[in-house]
């Protein structure tokens, strides 16, 4: 019997918990049995927070413990609260059920550090969830091979190690956007917030001469008119499920950080090991990408043909004009190709069936030497 951790969440026009909806509908689509945790009182204080994590976590891990059965396999969305709690169930269940774990990580806290102005890091919470109760993972989906990089330098086991190489984007509007000609227009989606990503800002420079031309179409909250000109049109928010027929533009846009330089601080260095979720959301709607050229995305990107790196935000113009109509309706069909695979959670799938096949066979190597 195979099971998926699910967490019930509130839906919001936030791109927060599509990745983990996502997941756990594909869990859904492959069979495996949905063991659905509550929802953490988030609106609560602290203090609430803890004590309800250590009644109400450590009942539906018990729970969990009396469901299974030797030989059964659970998918764990990382990180979760109740770590302390996971940390002890997890070793427990597996020695005394004989089940084998399996988690997939969403975000390493101990190596963004945190989001300025977004979210603090707990570094003792961090470094127990990321290094202590991750290595108790018979396998673990990890991002790309940057970020299994850095688990190996953590001391994780290389042959317990998978590579998802780009989240999955089941696509709500169920279609593509049609392809249009190359033209000077990006899409940036997300928290628009100027202390979480001051480069949208920043983006025709401070006197206003870079990027002669390019229009910017800006989706999400917190979106502060400053410095706005005809070039930057906000069209609002809205949900991770209804954004994808609203989008325009050329290329989508996948920055991070305080400068239009380059990536900076702690989400801008955190691209240097991370697959950023927009990346799926805009190559799902058929939209080609604009990475950073030290991004760890930016191998996909480039290796597949569905957009182009850049140094700085400030070449971005020289970079498009140097793109003919034919590469990019090349780029385009790319794009499509990869696109069918994005939204019928096609890389999920081939990462989860690697970690069974590795489950499989050290199964059948402990039971030789048994």
């Amino acid at each position: 019997m195979q099971y998926y951790i699910d967490i019930g969440r509130k839906k919001r026009n936030t791109a927060g918990a599509k990745a983990p909806r996502d997941i756990s509908e594909i869990c859904r689509q492959r069979g495996m049995h949905r063991f659905r945790m509550p929802m953490l009182p988030t609106e609560c204080c602290k203090l609430y927070q803890k004590l309800w994590i250590l009644i109400v976590g450590t009942y539906y891990w018990w729970k969990l413990e009396h469901m299974v059965s030797e030989g059964d396999i659970v998918i764990y969305q990382h990180p979760m609260y109740g770590n302390r709690v996971a940390e002890r169930y997890i070793p427990h269940i597996q020695k005394r059920k004989k089940v084998q774990f399996i988690a997939v990580i969403h975000d390493l806290e101990s190596l963004r550090k945190g989001i300025d102005g977004v979210i603090s890091q707990n570094q003792k919470t961090s470094n127990l969830a990321d290094n202590i109760l991750l290595k108790y993972f018979d396998v673990v989906i990890c991002h790309n091979d940057y970020m299994k990089q850095y688990l190996i330098s953590q001391g994780f086991e290389k042959e317990k190690l998978v590579s998802l190489n780009i989240f999955d984007y089941l696509n709500g509007c169920g279609k593509t956007q049609p392809s249009k000609g190359k033209d000077f227009s990006i899409a940036i989606a997300g928290n628009l917030a100027p202390g979480k990503c001051a480069y949208i800002y920043d983006i025709f420079g401070v006197d206003g001469t870079k990027n002669p031309g390019l229009r910017v179409h800006l989706y999400g909250s917190n979106y502060a008119e400053i410095n706005q000109c005809e070039n930057m049109i906000y069209h609002g928010s809205f949900s991770p499920e209804d954004l994808p027929e609203h989008l325009e533009g050329a290329f989508g846009l996948v920055w991070d950080g305080t400068s239009a330089e380059t990536c900076i601080g702690n989400t801008g260095e955190y691209l240097k090991y991370n697959n950023p979720h927009k990346t799926s959301l805009y190559l799902s709607s058929g939209i080609p990408v604009i990475v950073w050229s030290k991004a760890a995305i930016a191998d996909f990107v480039i290796r597949n043909g569905v957009g182009i790196a850049v140094d700085s935000l400030y070449d971005v113009n020289d970079r498009i004009s140097e793109i003919s109509e034919a590469d990019y309706a090349s780029m385009c069909e790319n794009v499509d190709c990869i696109g069918v695979k994005l939204r019928s959670g096609g890389y999920f799938m081939a990462a989860l069936d690697e970690s069974l096949r590795i489950l499989r066979e050290s199964d059948y190597s402990h039971h030789l030497k048994s």
